[in-house]
């Protein structure tokens, strides 16, 4: 069955079965987003504006976190220490290595072997991963769903500018929120589709200013955040059924915050904006 969201397009709930599992990946963004893997980390580079998104994302997260776990110090120099993440979709690593720099033990994941080999020798280069680092952090080529014996494994669930890349993404969430432990946190950072947002991150970013690869976006797989919503519904059902009928859900979600990340050209920074989610926004999702 399909839902549909207050005149928004109609929202496809998760597909049971392996079938349904082992194809929750579109071997087209593989290759597109393999293709950067060389350039990744290059700040005049196809993935430049998303680098410099990444402070403000991850200063969001922190913030967050220090409000839901209650126990994280500003003042430290590593406040997620003890956090087990799992960074989905990690690309190049921006986000796995900021979580893993401020003290989490962090798992970075993607189905690209390109892009995770330029995530593991920049944090190579940069003494993150050897012997002598003193930071937790790895990198796995995978899928959400090749973790699911990982079941209420991890503290904290990253899927940073990924769901609007996957075939079925209300199955892709709810496969997420399946391996966070029940009080642990989940962000999600996404386009909406808005006019706003076809103008900004495809018509100017890919075509205007060239900042992105042209064809990086579709507009029609970008997710507004009632879709979001409608996805987070369905966790109890994906639950009991991949327990093969079991009522065992372990816990309820949440959505606790939803803030937008708007872009400021003048200071040529990205900042956040709790009240303007017309393009690129970050959703804070609980297991209670």
């Amino acid at each position: 069955f399909w839902m549909r969201i207050g005149g928004a397009r109609m929202v496809k709930p998760f597909r049971h079965g392996k079938r349904a599992l082992s194809r929750n990946v579109d071997p087209n963004e593989i290759r597109k987003f393999g293709k950067l893997a060389e350039q990744w980390w290059d700040p005049n580079g196809p993935q430049g504006m998303l680098r410099l998104m990444n402070p403000a994302r991850i200063r969001y997260v922190r913030h967050r976190l220090q409000m839901q776990f209650g126990t994280l110090s500003e003042a430290k120099e590593q406040p997620l220490s003890g956090l087990k993440v799992l960074d989905i979709g990690c690309g190049g690593g921006f986000a796995s290595e900021s979580l893993a720099g401020i003290g989490a033990d962090v798992l970075g994941l993607d189905a690209s072997e390109e892009a995770i080999g330029a995530a593991t020798k920049h944090a190579e280069s940069t003494g993150l991963i050897g012997e002598d680092s003193s930071v937790s952090l790895r990198y796995e080529v995978g899928t959400v769903e090749s973790l699911s014996e990982s079941r209420g494994s991890f503290d904290v669930i990253t899927a940073l500018d990924i769901i609007e890349h996957v075939p079925d993404q209300t199955h892709f969430l709810c496969s997420c929120l399946s391996l966070l432990k029940p009080g642990g946190a989940m962000f999600v950072c996404t386009l909406n589709r808005t006019l706003l947002s076809y103008a900004l991150a495809i018509g100017a970013a890919e075509y205007v200013m060239g900042l992105v690869p042209r064809g990086t976006h579709e507009w029609n797989k970008f997710v507004t955040p009632d879709e979001i919503s409608a996805m987070v519904a369905h966790y109890e059902d994906f639950e009991v059924l991949n327990q093969l009928g079991k009522s065992e859900a372990d816990s309820a979600v949440v959505i606790e915050d939803v803030c937008g990340i708007k872009y400021d050209p003048f200071r040529v920074r990205w900042g956040l904006d709790p009240s303007d989610h017309q393009v690129n926004y970050i959703v804070h999702i609980s297991k209670i």
